[in-house]
């Protein structure tokens, strides 16, 4: 039979051994104490929740996208640190939630931009317009409402590129024009020089491709001396340009006074604007007159007089070879090609307003 203390001491000692065996017993051999030697052992095996079930873990990670906060702390937090289409959480920068690959978001309440899902209310791009309302938030160029330029974008989100009133697409570019694939300029052969009308008022005539040079020059065909007459019109655009015709004169045969009389004649010349040169005998030959400008340029036969100390003119003539009478030729074929070069004047102005040319032969008469 076990012996019962004889006092109260007895008694508390008798427990408190009973407590430091089982405290021994539990820290192994070793002897360490129970708080010291415990690590995170997790739920104890029979299920139960164990002691620590109430207490959350410590470092839980960051929330996923479609749980992300927006714009959960203080506007100063981030600074100006976060990119677009980047929000501020708690001091950090974080991404804004992908989209769906159908260009929808899990929020009712986002917009997908750029391939985000960013808040409707949220002004990315700081034009002025939401998200919610805004076509781009990458470019504060584009938003409703917006003057529309000639750019090749879609400027006031009306899904309709460069569809601005005419007069204002190119308003502000310097060489005026159309918007042509986002760009402004004319189409080739036509010119914006009144800025007040709207478009590319002025056209090249001739053709902007059509007597470039001598070797390509217009054709006008034959002209004779029975007195043919004819006329060419253009305005030299663009202002560097030049323009070349080519004719035929013809000498008819003659038996008593030869009516050869090529005129070439500008009859409109709009504020002084334009010169011809001449050369008679095709684009090898020298220019018949210096070249300094001139508006009318003859080359004739009808008359008879001295120049130069020597009987010059087919006016009268024979065609009797052998016949010799004092102050009569002989009437000669005089037939020659002749080009026709017309260029602006240094320093005039610009302008669309045509010139025209007569060309004749046998028409006027030499005094």
């Amino acid at each position: 039979m076990a012996t019962r203390p004889s006092s109260p001491w007895s008694l508390l000692a008798l427990t408190l051994g009973i407590a430091l065996a089982i405290g021994g017993c539990a820290s192994g051999e070793g002897g360490e104490s129970d708080a010291s030697v415990r690590r995170d052992a997790g739920p104890p095996s029979d299920g139960s929740a164990g002691e620590d079930a109430a207490t959350p873990p410590r470092d839980s990670g960051p929330p996923t996208d479609a749980m992300a906060p927006r714009d959960s702390g203080p506007p100063d937090e981030c600074g100006d640190a976060c990119a677009p289409f980047q929000y501020c959480d708690s001091g950090t920068c974080r991404d804004y939630p992908a989209c769906r690959g159908d260009g929808t978001c899990d929020r009712p309440s986002d917009i997908c931009h750029n391939r985000r899902c960013v808040p409707r209310d949220v002004d990315i791009d700081g034009d002025g317009s939401p998200a919610g309302e805004d076509c781009d938030e990458t470019d504060p160029g584009r938003f409703p409402g917006n003057a529309e330029i000639c750019n090749g974008k879609d400027d006031d989100c009306d899904d309709v590129i460069d569809d601005g009133d005419p007069a204002q697409l190119c308003e502000f570019y310097p060489g005026g024009g159309i918007c042509i694939d986002g760009n402004c300029g004319c189409p080739p052969g036509t010119f914006d020089l009144d800025r007040s009308i709207p478009g590319c008022e002025c056209v090249a005539r001739p053709a902007i491709d059509q007597g470039v040079s001598c070797d390509a020059a217009i054709d006008l065909g034959n002209i004779s001396d029975v007195g043919q007459m004819m006329s060419v019109t253009g305005n030299v655009m663009p202002d560097d340009r030049e323009t070349w015709y080519r004719f035929r004169a013809i000498d008819a045969p003659d038996t008593a006074c030869d009516n050869y009389h090529v005129r070439v004649l500008m009859t409109a010349n709009p504020g002084n604007s334009f010169e011809l040169t001449v050369f008679r005998g095709g684009c090898a030959a020298s220019a018949g007159c210096a070249d300094s400008g001139f508006t009318d340029y003859s080359w004739a036969t009808d008359f008879r007089r001295t120049v130069d100390g020597r009987l010059t003119g087919q006016c009268p003539c024979t065609g009797l070879a052998a016949a010799r009478m004092p102050n009569v030729s002989q009437c000669q074929d005089d037939s020659a090609d002749y080009v026709v070069r017309v260029r602006r004047r240094a320093g005039s102005t610009l302008a669309c307003a045509p010139y025209t040319i007569e060309i004749s032969n046998g028409v006027y008469d030499t005094p």
